[in-house]
């Protein structure tokens, strides 16, 4: 009877281990799947972060690509072979008509702000005939956002000059220009409230007052050559 008993607990422990077992090792595989998880999500997300700083890299040199290849860039920046000084000098007047808008802060007629203009603008019907203001060779000839219709011409010594809103450009990049040619037809294209022309002198890449350059016919107002001293170099005033 003993015997008996004994071997029926035996008997009972037996099956149940065999009952038990398969939901004890699942439970033990599914835990082991969810520490797996929880150990590769940092992981996973360390790698997705790696590889959205990678994109932005790209992107931003895919951004500094484009900026290299920006108008500016493409502009000729330099005029190798300039004819001479007082033939470059830009300083005769590129139309003929009335400075409706000086150089210096102003309210800019469209965006109403006091804005400081880079240039001066002459009022002339569309279609005028635009001329170059000093020999040089053509920068650039296209389009450049809100300026519209632009050309701008090298001419050597420093000096660069910019016409704006034209309607049309009648010169091509790396051009060569004497004082007087015909370069565009004036216009209203770009950020415009009406026809005109805009007009720009840069020396040494500082934007000046272009009408300070306009030969009146006064011998005091040619510009000459003046010998710097080591003190005066860099001084672009």
């Amino acid at each position: 009877m003993h015997l008996s008993v004994h071997s029926f607990f035996f008997s009972l422990a037996f099956f149940a281990s065999l009952l038990l077992t398969p939901t004890l090792i699942l439970a033990q595989e599914q835990q082991i799947v969810e520490n797996s998880r929880k150990n590769a999500t940092p992981k996973t997300t360390e790698g997705l972060l790696a590889s959205t700083e990678q994109m932005i890299e790209q992107l931003i040199r895919q951004i500094e690509l484009q900026r290299e290849n920006t108008i500016e860039n493409t502009e000729l920046t330099e005029n190798p072979n300039p004819t001479s000084f007082f033939s470059s000098i830009p300083n005769i007047k590129p139309v003929e008509g009335f400075i409706t808008s000086s150089f210096g802060v102003r309210m800019h007629p469209i965006y109403h702000l006091p804005l400081f203009h880079t240039g001066i603008d002459f009022a002339v019907p569309e279609g005028t005939k635009v001329l170059s203001t000093g020999d040089g060779i053509v920068a650039f000839s296209g389009y450049d956002k809100g300026f519209g219709q632009k050309v701008t011409i090298n001419h050597g010594y420093g000096y660069k000059t910019v016409y704006a809103h034209l309607s049309k450009s009648l010169v091509r990049q790396g051009q060569k220009i004497s004082r007087g040619n015909i370069i565009a037809l004036s216009g209203n294209t770009g950020v415009s409230t009406g026809p005109h022309m805009h007009y720009e002198v840069h020396k040494n890449n500082v934007i000046v007052n272009p009408t300070a350059y306009f030969f009146d016919g006064k011998p005091d107002k040619l510009i000459t050559i003046k010998q710097t001293s080591p003190e005066e170099e860099g001084n672009n005033s």
